[in-house]
């Protein structure tokens, strides 16, 4: 759906999205993509797209994850994370839901599948996500809310366009809501970077929905860090 892809950029250009995808996805991305920072994501951004540039930083942040495990297992002595267990890359949230995190498993056209753009429903997905992240730390309150939808009114968007955002921008989904939408773990990889990608980190609110996203997706602790550190570096 590759009218999702203008729907990001509004959402950043209307203030909704103020993490690191609001600058790849809207003005910002041309600066972005030639910071020292930002270059490798801003450039396949500019090429692909934002919700693609998710999909890269979900599929290189796994194999970073997957190479420190065959590091650990292979009894080298460099070890920055505690050796897992199988409970840690296949296990059971709250609700019964199995995600399986195996590292060296899933090929890189998983990830690239969730925000291809016949994939209408993994790109709406992410989306959505960004915007209830975006929403997880009360950082906007119901003035900067009445900004928004008076600047989405304006947009050159078609009225099933403003519809859809009208929708999700007044009742996000809840964590629980977001979760139970996901359907595998290379999508609920793409779901946690797009959610930290769309959030205010230096909230304490932030902190915690990240932590109950993760753990509700069962993501283990080193793959949580090597997502965090793949937005670190780029």
């Amino acid at each position: 759906m590759k009218e999702l892809q203008k729907l990001v950029g509004s959402l950043n250009k209307s203030g909704a999205l103020s993490g690191f995808l609001g600058g790849v996805a809207g003005g910002g991305l041309t600066s972005l993509a030639t910071s020292k920072k930002g270059k490798k994501v801003g450039k396949k951004a500019l090429k692909y797209g934002a919700l693609a540039a998710v999909g890269g930083l979900a599929w290189k942040a796994y194999q970073q994850y997957s190479q420190k495990s065959e590091t650990s297992q292979s009894g080298q002595v460099y070890r920055e994370y505690p050796p897992q267990s199988a409970q840690d890359t296949h296990s059971a949230n709250s609700s019964g839901r199995t995600f399986d995190y195996t590292p060296a498993r899933m090929p890189e056209q998983a990830f690239t599948e969730v925000v291809d753009d016949h994939n209408e429903s993994g790109q709406l997905l992410l989306m959505r996500a960004m915007i209830a992240a975006a929403y997880a730390d009360g950082h906007i309150d119901e003035a900067e809310r009445q900004k928004i939808f008076a600047s989405v009114e304006n947009m050159a968007l078609t009225v099933t366009e403003k519809a859809m955002l009208f929708d999700e921008l007044r009742k996000p989904m809840t964590l629980s809501e977001l979760v139970n939408t996901v359907p595998d773990a290379q999508t609920g990889i793409e779901v946690y970077a797009a959610s930290v990608t769309a959030i205010d980190l230096q909230q304490a609110a932030s902190t915690h929905y990240l932590e109950a996203l993760a753990n509700q997706l069962c993501i283990p602790r080193e793959l949580v860090a090597s997502i965090h550190n793949q937005l670190e570096h780029k």
